[in-house]
């Protein structure tokens, strides 16, 4: 993404740290970030797709996997150490795995759990720190809009996209006098490789599943990109504890018994 010099770049010369970085989402926001003049400092667990985007941007890159704690704090205090601070992360890690409550095994759950809450936890609690030695920061994390009212076969991943949710309301209202920032997005179905592999295989397709979104069609990974770099910049400097909800759906439903 080329960005004209007709205003200052949002995010310039801030370190910021993205966990996910290596494809869909999370690379859409590393370039967005880079191109809004970021400092970046990037994590996948897939070292081949995060070495790319690490070319394209000009960031950092550290392969490992975000819901390791010791991984984490190591990913985290290096970029401090390299940097002398951290001003922004963005928590892109997220799994889901369908089923109803009932079905679901104790192995499911806690995949869930672990790479799409305790990712977020894991990073945010590792950098904070780091932000209030330097006077603030703005956190961003990733939910969806089956954190909100659930959302029927994916029981596991609304509860954590809940807490996702709650837990950058919690970060909110304990640091905000002392300058972090902590907001969380819901970005709609995306248009990413896995989704829209999956639409493929399903009845109707991508018109069947986007048909009662209020936008009628699927987000882009560009337009989540904006609203992440938004958030994170200081052109959002009073907002904080809210979560941004972006193409959800009007209504939540229970699918017909032949879909299900």
């Amino acid at each position: 993404m080329t960005l004209g010099d007709s205003r200052p770049r949002l995010l310039h010369d801030k370190v910021c740290l993205i966990t996910g970085a290596g494809a869909g989402i999370g690379a859409a926001v590393a370039r967005r970030f880079s191109a809004e003049g970021a400092v970046l400092w990037l994590n996948d667990i897939d070292g081949d797709a995060l070495a790319i985007v690490v070319e394209e941007t000009g960031g950092t890159g550290m392969a490992g996997d975000a819901s390791d704690p010791k991984f984490v704090a190591t990913w985290v205090n290096e970029a401090a150490r390299a940097h002398g601070r951290i001003d922004v992360l963005y928590n892109n890690v997220g799994v889901s795995r369908p089923g109803r409550i009932g079905d679901i095994t104790e192995a499911e759950w806690r995949l869930q759990q672990r790479t799409t809450l305790d990712t977020c936890f894991f990073a945010t609690s590792a950098v904070i720190p780091h932000m209030l030695a330097n006077g603030g920061g703005s956190i961003v994390s990733m939910s969806s809009g089956a954190g909100i009212g659930g959302q029927y076969g994916l029981g596991a991943y609304a509860a954590a996209k809940a807490g996702v949710i709650s837990l950058m309301e919690t970060v909110a209202t304990e640091y905000g006098d002392e300058g972090i920032r902590a907001n969380s997005v819901t970005p709609g179905p995306t248009a990413t490789a896995p989704l829209l592999a999956y639409l493929d295989q399903q009845p109707g397709g991508t018109d069947a599943h986007t048909a009662d979104l209020k936008l009628a069609r699927l987000t882009q990974p560009a337009e989540v990109a904006a609203t992440v770099t938004w958030l994170a910049s200081d052109e959002a400097s009073s907002i904080s504890g809210i979560c941004l909800q972006s193409n959800t759906r009007m209504a939540s439903r229970r699918p017909p018994h032949d879909q299900r």
